[in-house]
């Protein structure tokens, strides 16, 4: 074959391979190979997607060209924008036409950037003074949402957090939250003393409200109304069985709850003080609650007499700890679970233990969770026993205590021999019952979603803000993540239902586990040999000190020669060791050098040598069909 012939085929199959790499990025098939499935829709998702029925809009701003920053943030900031992107494109695939995806890059100085600014999407300030955008307009109709900006600090809810504005878009109204507490978290709309000054909503209240239309249910009413779009109980206490059956049948519709039961309620305890029973020694009945018809018919097994107590998160201030009090940080709290995962303190105070029996057939996933060093305590030992005396009496467990979870799957009725009477219904003058409307057939079984913590005390202003007066004005600044986490739960179960199956992405961006090892078992050599010459140079001191000392009795030190010999070997040795130390660093960046251009020669090289190879094997087998 002529060396033309030969550099005409390599030139064509060049071509070949390069529109057969055009062909395959263009068909609309994706392998995810990364661990958390980051670039792959949930199924939640998709379900969410397919219930659309009118277009939506994304208009999704995105500053293109970043300039004036160090190429490590340039390529994070880009790499970022360009998975958000990504994930974008996936919706719109997913959506089959009902999501018109608008990419739009807000230049200085533009109509886009003020369109961008205008539609309240916010610009974030670099270091070098220049202003990038990364948010995201969503819009149906008259409805809009907007993302004002994508945090790079929270990757792993992309999904959720544009699943979520894709579903507020579609909303007309806020959904309606119905609230059971014996707690006072709502205030009366009269002061309860004349001359009283009236008296404020917690703070939590205030923050639904801007989510919710809430209505308060006392807890003494015989029934739900019928319009809930979601139920919180928050410390259940006689609980009539006609507003539990309600409660029964809502859980069974498939509409979210929000349950928070206490072993030790904090608030009672301290009205105890007020009260005459605490005169006479007994106990106040509102310091605990449970939820027992419900518990025992779901398989959860709690105890409304015993708290928990962990030495290893407990409270402290002033080096006085309180075991009770735990505070529950990165390391205890569920990454996998979305309205928690960025959470890393959360105060509960005596909160008690919950789990899921072996033979039920829902699913509790744990959100909160102790150490293994948890243990129980008796509940009235909490109000006579001093704090120090308190892990005295526990017992370590000697495995995680779950405080906080969701309890999901197919639920069963807690009333099997159907609705209760209600006794309160007066007969009418022929000894019957008044008439009453059809009212819808029992459910015995349905899928929920239920949210349940251990403890109440944590939802209270004193547990959880700080109230401030700032030139005039009152301001509220968060003293843990309390306040966080209550909005993220129940906004979170007050959205679709299928935004509560989406859970955590995760980082996108990995540490390599081969490095990490190289660079400790480097480190430990590191260290060896630097102790090492550290006595070294302490022998040194040591011989310095006892010349100076031996001259001290003159009066005046001279430098004679063992002193100069000294000093001099002193600054021979630390010469030796920064020595010592740059030999042992470029030792450990060798091998780590040597494994990334490894990498970077395979992730370069494959195509050139896939080419070369795919070329090797086409002339064989052209020559052989010549033969």
């Amino acid at each position: 074959m002529k060396t033309s012939t030969k550099i005409h085929a390599a030139f064509l199959i060049l071509i070949n391979f390069l529109l057969l790499h055009y062909v395959v990025s263009s068909i609309p098939l994706r392998f995810d190979m990364t661990a958390g499935n980051s670039f792959t829709l949930s199924d939640s998702a998709k379900s969410l997607l397919a219930k659309v029925e009118e277009p939506v809009r994304f208009d999704f701003y995105r500053t293109r060209s970043v300039e004036g920053l160090s190429p490590q943030i340039k390529m994070h900031i880009q790499n970022f924008g360009d998975r958000v992107e990504q994930m974008l494109r996936q919706f719109e695939r997913a959506a089959k036409g009902k999501i018109i995806l608008d990419r739009i890059d807000p230049e200085p100085d533009t109509p886009a950037e003020e369109n961008a600014i205008a539609a309240g999407v916010h610009g974030q300030s670099l270091p070098n003074g220049d202003t990038i955008f990364l948010g995201l307009v969503i819009s149906q109709g008259d409805s809009e949402h907007v993302i004002p900006f994508f945090d790079w600090n929270k990757e792993g809810s992309i999904e959720y957090d544009i699943a979520k504005a894709v579903h507020e878009a579609q909303q007309l109204s806020k959904p309606k939250l119905g609230l059971i507490s014996s707690l006072p978290l709502k205030a009366p709309p009269m002061p309860m003393m004349p001359g009283q000054p009236p008296q404020e909503d917690q703070y939590i209240i205030s923050e639904l409200e801007s989510s919710f239309n809430i209505e308060v249910i006392e807890p003494t009413a015989s029934e739900l109304p019928k319009d809930l779009d979601m139920l919180v109980v928050i410390h259940p206490i006689g609980l009539p069985d006609t507003l539990l059956f309600g409660i029964d049948q809502f859980t069974l519709s498939g509409k979210p709850m929000f349950l928070a039961v206490d072993p030790s309620s904090l608030f009672f305890r301290s009205q105890q003080q007020q009260n005459q029973m605490a005169m006479m020694g007994r106990p106040n009945p509102n310091t605990s609650s449970d939820f027992p018809r419900f518990f025992s018919t779901w398989g959860i097994k709690y105890s409304a007499s015993e708290a928990l107590a962990d030495p290893d998160i407990a409270y402290t201030q002033q080096n006085s700890m309180q075991p009770a009090w735990l505070i529950f940080r990165e390391n205890n709290v569920s990454e996998d679970f979305l309205p928690a995962a960025e959470l890393n303190a959360v105060l509960l105070l005596e909160s008690g233990s919950l789990s899921l029996d072996e033979g039920s057939k829902l699913t509790f996933e744990p959100i909160l969770q102790t150490t293994e060093s948890a243990g129980s305590i008796n509940g009235m030992m909490l109000q006579f026993a001093q704090q120090g005396a308190l892990l005295n009496q526990m017992e370590a467990s000697g495995e995680k205590q779950t405080v906080a979870g969701l309890l999901s799957g197919e639920f069963t009725t807690a009333f099997p021999n159907g609705k209760p009477s209600n006794p309160s219904a007066a007969p009418d003058g022929d000894g019957e019952s008044e008439d009453t409307p059809d009212e819808p057939e029992q459910l015995y079984t349905g899928k929920g979603n239920v949210f349940i913590i251990a403890d109440t005390d944590w939802l209270l202003d004193q547990f959880s803000i700080r109230r401030q007066n700032f030139l005039g004005m009152m301001t509220i600044q968060p003293i843990n993540d309390n306040l966080a986490m209550g909005t993220n739960v129940i906004e979170f179960l007050g959205g679709s239902q299928d935004l509560i199956g989406i859970r955590s992405k995760g980082e996108v961006a990995r540490a390599f586990d081969r490095v990490q090892a190289m660079e400790v078992e480097a480190q430990k050599q590191y260290q060896i040999k630097l102790q090492e010459v550290e006595e070294k140079i302490s022998e040194m001191n040591q011989e310095i000190q006892k010349l100076v000392t031996q001259q001290q009795g003159t009066g005046l030190i001279v430098a004679g020669p063992e002193l100069s010999n000294a000093l001099q070997q002193l600054r021979e040795n630390e010469a030796n060791m920064r020595a010592e130390r740059r030999v042992i660093r470029r030792e450990l960046r060798k091998d780590i050098n040597a494994l990334k251009w490894k990498l970077v020669s395979l992730n370069i090289g494959y195509s050139p040598i896939g080419l070369v190879i795919f070329g090797f094997i086409f002339y064989r087998m052209r020559k052989q069909k010549a033969l």
